[in-house]
């Protein structure tokens, strides 16, 4: 028995689903359940968290609702459960305006076993002062000073070092005020400090309720048997109901307004300022409303040719902002239109040139074709399969989770048919979307934000709290000094605790296969080519990919560059804005993909997939377009090139703090592995050179004129190179497509053009070849108020006898040392260690972190713990379940159709992963600690940080400016 009804079923046969919706009449508690057949069980319980200031309270409890429950006193069960579990995703996000803490799983035991862990630490938990102190933020004594520690308050100091981060809050401020959205979720670290745990305590109880639940589930389950553990679990213990919490709404103002906003700058050139304008639509859960939004960005942003993204990249000044186009984070929708890249004087024309393509666009309109793609791509995305770091059935849920937290309908948040049909009716009218652009020119509700880069924002920030500590500190007395003592020593020996995890339900090794999962079947359909037959729901994908494995070291930051610019430049007849309306109307999907991998031998893989995908109906455009790109590219619109360049360069300036770990993951393995070496050279501070000479280059004509001579000599040289089709689709439609997709190409690209005489890549390295670097020892330098440190080693890659092992040395040292080390004690976001099996580097990382030399220290004194520590045998298979639950995690059909095919080009034989999957399993504390002596401990390592600010202890590593990287 159940406390819920069932208020309404409606049937998707697009998604070969249905949706039911549930209420339980009690507390008006909602379940919304998405019935399918997919391998994936999903599990989300959010809540409306709509706090009135900026010191992170709904972020907090976030963390620590997941510290400890009722039933499950233990100390970080979350944690503990991802070692526990096989689940496919196990998280908690704080919005906006809402707090999520969702989970998936292919098994149904341990679907239910966090079911349990969830809804206890959701609705139940201990909120204890020491963990508040731990996750949240404390006083803390260096060296006799004050400072602040906690793990929110270092992650938001991470957050504050994206641009974007204090450009959107700028704007939200002044365009939702009075609503919960002009307060900073995730909390400014300059306000944490005002939250005490009383507050967060009260929040809970205000805010976290059944009365304020929305539960959300799919896949192959019953939502009874769901709803039985609610009920007993929650619903029984937490009786009435209060109203439910809905974000405030903003009024609409009389006049447009304005404001300026300072953002982070590594160098505040003359030319990083920026123009936003900003419009408050209605409420984003209304699917018109929505619907229209999408419609405005596709019109007027959708591609090289819309009206506004050709206005800002043809002025002649300047360049499209990051932020562009509808979102809908806030209740009520918001657009936005801007330009960045400019100077002082050039802000007022930009602005005034984005209000004069608005105001042709009223008069004009835009070709119908263009709208109709629009829907189209709605009919796509409904259908796509495809996941991301979120399961795909898991996205479903998080997209549709905002309507029905803001009482809209949630059933056409999961089916649109109904709705995209009305539209394709009212497009019909050209007049329409001319209102839906002249609503933007007549809105009072507009903003418009001049954007200023601000070098001193950091130190500014930095000054601010060191004012507020010694503010702090000029009042402590002895008495204070001795309660923050006292409260850090309680927490460290907190901390040095054994979890109790008996208490924790958990998956053991001898309940998962001993044979490793099925991939994806591939059939043969011509020649070098294959196709799977998966269950895409109609959709239907091509990639026709080069071995460029032959290319030169020298031409890797060039087969880079043409990868990342060759969808946007222009095509035989056609110009760039041209090409990519075209483009854009014949599929709604296409990109192209540069991937670095390693055989099981060490031999360096590369591959360059020209990637289509679209409705089954599409299948003769998939193959046009894909043979068009490859067949007939061109290279000589200078300007176009130009532009993409210098974008390419600020984009790359402007985001060197939050690329930062990117950047030392990479150094740091770059000497032990081909395919590190790849990605450093072209992804990672050693592509910065290269940044700063095709800068030098683009200033010119000369130098443009030479930029596209070796773009063309790349693509002459990768479409001579060995070529593999692959496709999939619903049935055969992944042997048809294929065939249709070889036929277009073989005509696009005679086997006659001579293109395999490109000189300069002909005779390259061997692929077996492997550039000798010294170990890195390098502390990156860009400005920045947290740290991201790496060590790496040279160990075997996948296919030796320890490679399993390593993996699982990799998740002990994680949970049972790095865990406690780096973020428990040392108050960095993260902190892990990692075992590559494809290159063979392992590793250990720590991100956003306040500390650098104690936390190379912790990377030797994790591994002297793992040494000397008698480890139970629960705690070994709880590493093994670890590794277990990567290896079985199923891919998106599409994606296993890639993956099967890429376990075959790298020689993965099923032996190889039998063999692995055996040392997993079969592993032992013993066979830990001998990996761990012979590859890790006191072998030589590589060390790579990047360091935000180098007057603290670098820990012996050498200084490497970033920015001065790109002068050289």
């Amino acid at each position: 028995m159940t406390h819920f009804k069932k208020i309404r079923e409606h049937a998707i046969p697009s998604l070969q689903a249905s949706v039911e919706e549930y209420l339980d009449p009690a507390s008006g508690a909602r379940h919304i359940h998405l019935a399918n057949a997919g391998a994936e069980m999903a599990f989300l319980v959010a809540f409306p968290t709509v706090p009135d200031a900026s010191d992170g309270r709904a972020h907090i409890l976030e963390h620590l609702a997941l510290c400890g429950s009722q039933r499950y006193p233990v100390r970080d069960p979350f944690f503990a459960m991802m070692r526990r579990s096989t689940a496919t995703f196990m998280n908690a996000f704080t919005y906006a305006d809402r707090t999520v803490y969702p989970f998936a799983s292919t098994s149904e035991p341990d679907f239910f076993n966090l079911l349990d862990v969830y809804l206890d630490a959701a609705f139940f938990p201990k909120l204890d002062y020491l963990d508040f102190l731990q996750e949240g933020w404390r006083h803390g004594l260096e060296d006799g000073k004050l400072a602040y520690q906690g793990v929110v308050f270092n992650e938001m100091k991470g957050a504050f070092t994206d641009p974007m981060h204090a450009l959107y809050q700028g704007i939200a401020g002044t365009l939702l005020p009075d609503t919960t959205y002009a307060f900073d979720s995730g909390g400014d670290p300059l306000v944490i400090p005002e939250l005490t745990h009383a507050m967060l305590k009260e929040f809970h109880a205000s805010h976290y309720h059944p009365s304020q639940a929305i539960f959300m589930t799919a896949g192959p389950i019953s939502a009874e048997a769901i709803q039985r553990q609610i009920a007993e679990r929650v619903l029984a213990q937490l009786p009435g109901a209060f109203p439910r919490r809905v974000p405030q709404l903003a009024e609409i103002p009389a006049a447009p307004r304005s404001n300026t906003v300072r953002i982070p700058s590594q160098e505040a050139r003359d030319n990083e300022y920026g123009i936003q304008l900003a419009w408050l639509l209605g409420e984003s859960a209304d699917p018109r409303v929505a619907l229209d939004a999408g419609l405005l960005t596709a019109g007027l942003l959708g591609d090289a040719a819309a009206p506004l993204t050709l206005a800002m990249e043809t002025a002649g000044y300047g360049r499209p902002a990051q932020l562009n186009g509808h979102e809908d984070n806030a209740r009520q929708m918001l657009f936005h239109l801007g330009m960045e890249g400019l100077t002082v004087d050039e802000v007022p024309l930009a602005q005034a040139h984005m209000w004069s393509a608005l105001e042709r666009v009223a008069e004009t309109g835009v070709p119908p074709a263009t709208l109709q793609a629009a829907l189209r791509d709605l009919k796509y995305q409904q259908r796509d399969t495809r996941g991301g770091y979120v399961p795909n059935v898991l996205e479903r849920l998080l997209a549709a989770l905002p309507v029905a937290m803001r009482e809209g309908d949630v059933v056409g948040a999961f089916d649109n048919e109904a709705v995209v049909a009305g539209l394709e009716r009212d497009i019909a009218d050209p007049d329409y979307f001319k209102n839906l652009v002249r609503g933007l020119l007549a809105s009072s509700a507009r903003l418009t934000t001049t954007v200023v880069p601000d070098a001193a924002y950091f130190t500014a920030r930095d000054e601010a709290e060191r004012a507020r500590l010694a503010e702090a500190e000029a009042a402590l007395g002895d008495a204070d000094r001795a309660r923050i003592q006292a409260e850090s020593a309680a927490l460290q020996a907190r901390q040095q605790q054994p979890v109790e995890t008996h208490l924790l339900p958990r998956i053991r090794p001898s309940d998962v296969s001993p044979a490793p999962r099925t991939l994806q079947a591939l059939v043969p359909a011509g020649e070098r080519a294959f196709a799977g037959s998966i269950a895409s729901n109609g959709i239907s994908y091509a990639n026709v990919t080069f071995d460029v494995s032959a290319f030169p070291a020298a031409d890797w930051p060039w087969l880079s560059l043409y990868a990342e610019l060759r969808d946007d430049l222009g095509i035989v007849g056609s110009t760039y804005a041209d090409a990519g309306a075209w483009r854009q109307r014949m599929v709604p999907s296409f990109s192209l993909e540069l991937r670095a991998t390693q055989s099981v031998t060490g031999a360096l893989l590369l591959d360059l997939a020209f990637a289509a995908s679209g409705l089954r109906e599409e299948h003769a455009n998939i193959a046009t377009v894909l043979a068009t790109y490859i067949g007939q590219p061109r290279f000589d619109e200078h300007d176009r090139l130009a532009f993409l360049i210098e974008s390419k360069v600020e984009n790359t300036l402007n985001g060197l703090a939050q690329a930062g770990n990117g950047y030392a993951a990479l150094a740091a393995g770059a000497p032990f592995a081909p395919a590190r070496q790849f990605l450093d050279a072209t992804r990672g501070a050693g592509s910065l050179p290269f940044i700063g000479r095709i800068e030098q280059l683009a200033a010119t004509a000369e130098g443009l004129a030479t930029i596209a001579a070796e773009l063309a000599r790349v693509h002459a040289a990768v479409v001579a190179s060995p070529s593999t089709i692959l496709a999939g689709g619903s049935g055969d439609d992944g042997q048809v497509l294929a065939g249709l997709v070889a036929e277009q190409v073989a005509t696009s690209v005679p086997a006659t053009t001579g293109f395999a005489a490109a000189p300069s890549v002909t005779g390259a390295l061997s692929t077996t070849a492997k550039e000798t670097r010294p170990l890195a020892n390098a502390a990156l330098h860009a400005a920045s108020q947290v740290n991201h440190c790496v060590i790496a080693w040279a160990t075997p890659a996948v296919g030796h006898e320890d490679a399993g092992v390593l993996a699982v040395a990799a998740e002990l040292l994680t949970h049972q040392a790095l865990h406690t080390l780096l973020r428990e004690e040392g108050g960095a976001y993260g902190g892990s260690a990692s075992y590559a099996g494809d290159t063979g580097v392992f590793s250990m990382s720590s991100y956003r972190d306040p500390r650098l030399a104690g936390t190379y220290a912790d990377f030797q004194a994790a591994l002297d713990r793992v040494l000397a520590t008698d480890y139970t045998d629960e705690q070994v298979e709880e590493a093994i379940i670890s590794v277990i639950q990567g290896l079985d995690k199923p891919d998106a059909p599409w994606d296993g159709v890639r993956a099967a095919w890429q376990m075959g080009r790298r020689g993965v034989t099923p032996e190889i992963r039998q063999q692995f999957r055996r040392g997993v399993l079969g592993c032992t504390q013993d066979d830990v600690k001998r990996v761990v002596r012979a590859w890790l401990q006191g072998t030589p390592a590589s060390r790579a940080a990047f360091a935000g600010n180098t007057e603290q202890d670098l820990a012996g590593l050498a200084v490497v400016d970033l920015l001065a990287e790109t002068r050289r």
